[in-house]
């Protein structure tokens, strides 16, 4: 049996991000693309991403007095939900993970957790952007690879190579 010494706990971790990205489609199948504006102050300005971001403080108050078992009040989803309608004004269903990912900041110290999702908009046609990007397209998974992604593919690669 080994060392308690030799064991490597998370719980010495302080602060932890996590980081939600989606695959949104349409009703026929395409992927949506969001271009990041110009402004050199956020990360990978002019680039093209998929819709979401980070779990905030907010979405765990939120939902302290819900649920937390999987099921529609997960703070996951409910923060995944919010991100897109933030930047997209869409409504998602069918949401399901299909992609996870860890790594650790040493320049910043913090743990890092990555979840990618597919789902699919509700209400296409009332999509309207937020000041976050400036322009979006329905593309085929292809077309979206062509794309200037801002992660180098880092990121959003492995997600789309799931769907």
């Amino acid at each position: 049996m080994a060392n308690s010494e030799n064991k490597i706990y998370v719980d010495w971790i302080d602060k932890v991000k996590v980081l939600q990205k989606a695959v949104v489609k349409n009703k026929d199948g395409k992927i949506l693309a969001l271009k990041r504006t110009g402004d050199p102050r956020r990360p990978w300005p002019n680039c093209w991403d998929l819709p979401g971001g980070r779990v905030e403080e907010s979405d765990i108050q939120q939902w302290k007095a819900k649920s937390g078992k999987g099921d529609g009040n997960d703070i996951l989803i409910n923060a995944l939900r919010r991100e897109i309608k933030e930047e997209t004004n869409l409504e998602v269903e069918n949401i399901r993970a299909v992609h996870i990912a860890s790594d650790f900041s040493e320049k910043k110290g913090f743990f890092i957790v990555v979840i990618g999702y597919d789902c699919s908009a509700i209400n296409e046609n009332q999509l309207q952007l937020s000041g976050e990007h400036s322009e979006f397209r329905w593309v085929s998974k292809n077309e979206f690879l062509k794309l200037e992604i801002g992660d180098a593919g880092r990121l959003l690669e492995p997600i789309l190579e799931k769907i």
